[in-house]
């Protein structure tokens, strides 16, 4: 019977996450893993098919991790506002996990990792909120994404040293006149 591993996939997959939060997927290889694991390269490959596959589940796990981040159903106030504080906060936490996820050419989409579903609660909730038509909601959750993935990438590459208070004031205040903008344009 082969000797019972001492290094498990959970071990390899923590502390790879922890080097991928901390430095960036790119350290994330079989020597730097093994290295801070103090083992050879060998559990990694027994557990894992490659690389690739360790870096796939980090990816998940990532997305996973910002998914949480963004759960806000269930704060009052504004809806899109409470999504934005979120995004930004969570780059501002974890900026290299934004930086795979967000700043790569992997996806066109303005709305990564929400699904249908969800964009369509979103849009209901702010309609509700704002009184704006579906169209103008539309318009506006386009322009605030814009403008709140500007913030969050100024946040991720510590451009500035904002205040969660001061990310959802800012938020909050370029919200309202986008707002007040799309009803003097209607």
């Amino acid at each position: 019977m082969p000797p019972k591993q001492r290094i498990t996939r959970e071990m390899i997959l923590e502390r790879s996450f922890e080097m991928f939060c901390r430095e960036g997927m790119e350290v994330v290889n079989a020597r730097s893993v093994a290295k801070a694991l103090n083992c050879s390269t060998q559990p990694i490959f027994s557990y894992f098919s490659g690389m690739q596959d360790l870096k796939t589940t980090l990816e998940e796990k990532a997305k996973e991790q910002f998914q949480d981040a963004l759960r806000v159903d269930d704060q009052p106030g504004d809806p899109l506002v409470s999504i934005g504080c979120a995004y930004t906060r969570f780059a501002a936490e974890q900026p290299y996990l934004f930086a795979h996820l967000f700043l790569s050419m992997q996806d066109d989409s303005l709305y990564p990792f929400a699904s249908e579903e969800r964009r369509e609660d979103v849009l209901r909730r702010e309609a509700e909120y704002t009184g704006l038509t579906r169209e103008q909601t539309e318009k506006l959750c386009t322009q605030m994404s814009i403008y709140i993935h500007g913030l969050a990438v100024v946040c991720a590459a510590k451009r500035a040293d904002f205040t969660p208070e001061t990310m959802a004031k800012m938020i909050s205040d370029t919200q309202e006149m986008t707002v007040k903008g799309i009803r003097c344009m209607a």
